[in-house]
């Protein structure tokens, strides 16, 4: 840079009179050059987020990191938006049609998309293995893409040279067929995050369609725990009659399927198989999902054998003999446990019951449940009669309280030896058949439908042997005593 002074005698007065001039010139000048220089890029400079320098009107997050050796010390940046330069260039210069080696025709037209292999490759595995596998395509100038229409394939080349997509529904399916075939992971991504964040009831059993059309695993869940969640209102519209056989199946047999009784299942369920006389076909395998033993026996006379099908189906007939069955012998229901008998939870809970208030000394007979939702306490059935000191364990998910006191003392001179049963299901005890002897202060614990009391005490004294009680004869329950 040349600056030209008026004369060597008057040079210093000149400087002198001009410096904030000059210095002005010199920094805008050498702000220009490094702008120039840099393209006013932004540059980051590794491992110092901390330190900013400023270059022209462009701020650049640099960090010190420095490598000292003989010759010096070596600084190392790196731009942030290079990368976002160099696709927007070769957009440009697809755009242009400079440079492109290679153009792509779609299945279903004669409209030409030229692009640059390079591009193609380095963002699918599709092209990649066309470009450098081996295959004819390598060397031809023109390929034509018969898995991929129209619509699809400009969305995949607008991406790959924009990072950017637009969805809607109509152009989904195109997009997601072209994305699967042609191997664009971040563009399945958005398709996916798309149908997820769009369910409602009234395109679900449409988006779940899509997730089985293309694989798309995440959807697919997604859809079977909304219409999980969204049963009841489901059944209002008529979007559940549209439902695929294995969805419904699904559905139906979850025990994540809450707020519909079995009664209310099976009535939605006669109305999927009647809505096509073809369904009929899947009458046998959809009523294995009902929970029919958890009907009330009016239920089942009223509601059930009135059902042309129920009574004509060889496997429908037996389903409901085994709910008979069930509802005949109440005693023996725990070792007749099935998936058909489990109540629809997918939950496990805490809980209480008996024991002694402190303070008065009196013997509770409640049953709390914790709530971890809400958490708080709620109170279920209270048993028949006070426990205190007594056994608990749980066999084919019914509570039993077995032995113990009704009122409170140390020595055990109160000892009872009668069973109770909890059933979750109905919020109901019931008493079964007793110990053979009074028992408290002991051990009780389940093991293989099996229930073992351990020690204990009772007005007699100290009790040395182990009760083992069977509960798969038909006496109820069998005690028998081991030393």
């Amino acid at each position: 840079f040349l600056f030209l002074l008026p004369d060597t005698d008057n040079a210093a007065s000149y400087l002198s009179l001009h410096t904030q001039t000059l210095l002005y010139l010199a920094e805008h000048i050498w702000q220009r050059v490094f702008s120039m220089a840099f393209n006013a890029r932004s540059l980051v400079e590794e491992e110092d987020p901390h330190l900013k320098v400023s270059l022209g009107n462009n701020d650049m997050g640099v960090s010190a990191h420095l490598q000292s050796s003989k010759t010096g010390t070596t600084r190392f940046f790196t731009s942030n938006t290079h990368s976002s330069v160099v696709l927007q260039g070769f957009d440009q210069l697809r755009i242009e049609g400079l440079l492109c080696d290679v153009t792509l025709v779609p299945g279903d037209g004669e409209e030409i998309f030229p692009v640059h292999r390079a591009m193609m490759a380095s963002s699918s595995d599709y092209f990649k293995a066309m470009f450098t596998g081996g295959m004819k395509e390598q060397d031809l100038m023109c390929i034509k893409l018969h898995g991929v229409n129209k619509i699809g394939l400009k969305k995949i080349i607008d991406f790959i040279y924009t990072a950017k997509l637009s969805l809607n529904m109509d152009n989904l399916q195109d997009t997601l067929e072209a994305a699967s075939f042609l191997q664009i992971l971040p563009v399945l991504d958005f398709c996916k995050v798309f149908l997820i964040s769009g369910v409602t009831l009234e395109n679900c059993v449409e988006v779940g369609r899509i997730a089985n059309t293309y694989n798309l695993t995440e959807v697919d869940k997604y859809v079977n725990n909304f219409i999980l969640k969204n049963f009841p209102p489901l059944l209002t519209t008529g979007e559940f009659v549209k439902l695929p056989y294995e969805r419904l199946a699904f559905v139906l047999s979850s025990n994540s399927l809450k707020q519909c009784s079995e009664l209310e299942l099976f009535k939605a369920a006669c109305r999927w198989l009647r809505y096509e006389d073809s369904r009929m076909d899947y009458a046998a395998k959809i009523m294995k999902n009902i929970r029919f033993p958890l009907m009330t026996p009016q239920d089942l006379i009223n509601h059930i054998q009135t059902v042309d099908f129920m009574r004509t189906d060889n496997t429908c007939v037996n389903l409901l003999l085994e709910a008979s069955n069930y509802q005949m012998m109440p005693y023996m229901q725990p070792v007749m446990q099935s998936e058909r008998t489990a109540i629809r939870s997918d939950n496990t809970h805490l809980v209480t019951l008996g024991g002694v208030l402190r303070q008065q000394l009196v013997v509770s007979k409640e049953l709390r449940m914790y709530d971890e939702k809400g958490h708080e306490w709620k109170s279920l059935a209270p048993m028949d009669a006070p426990r205190y000191q007594h056994g608990i364990a749980v066999i084919g998910n019914f509570l039993y309280v077995v032995g113990g006191q009704s009122n409170y003392d140390t020595k055990g001179k109160t000892a009872v030896d009668t069973v109770f049963r909890f059933d979750p299901r109905y919020n109901k005890w019931m008493q079964v058949a007793s110990l053979n002897e009074k028992r408290t202060f002991f051990h009780l614990s389940a093991l293989k439908g099996h229930l073992y009391a351990v020690g204990g005490r009772n007005a007699a004294g100290e009790l040395g042997e182990t009760g083992i009680f069977f509960f798969f004869l038909l006496t109820h329950i069998y005690i028998y005593s081991v030393t």
